[in-house]
């Protein structure tokens, strides 16, 4: 019978067991940074959408009525724009009904 309590590690056995550990290591932090990358670029595009919409109803409302909406909440009721008050804040400012309002759009934190 051999005797395996006396078998000694060497250096190339703890090669063969860090290597692939050390790989898979990289892998998944490389997956997690990309979902976390992805997420960032979809929030983004998301702001812009909803600028863009924003932007887009206010000017169908100055062509329809004369007049550009006194806030987002006449353009909701009005022209049927949604958008999610929990995660996003809106700066509506308006200077006068016939000047073009300033529309910024902020994710909530």
């Amino acid at each position: 019978m051999k005797n395996l309590h006396n078998k000694k590690y060497s250096g190339s056995t703890l090669k063969e067991v860090a290597v692939p550990v050390l790989t898979f290591v990289a892998i998944v932090v490389l997956f997690v940074l990309g979902i976390q990358y992805i997420g960032r670029a979809g929030n983004k595009q998301n702001l812009e959408l909803l600028r863009q919409s924003l932007n887009r109803t206010a000017v169908e409302c100055y062509s329809i009525e004369g007049l550009y909406p006194p806030n987002v909440e006449y353009m909701e009721e009005n022209y049927g724009l949604t958008y999610d008050h929990d995660k996003y804040w809106v700066m509506y400012d308006t200077f006068a009904s016939n000047i073009m309002p300033t529309i910024e759009v902020y994710e909530k934190r």
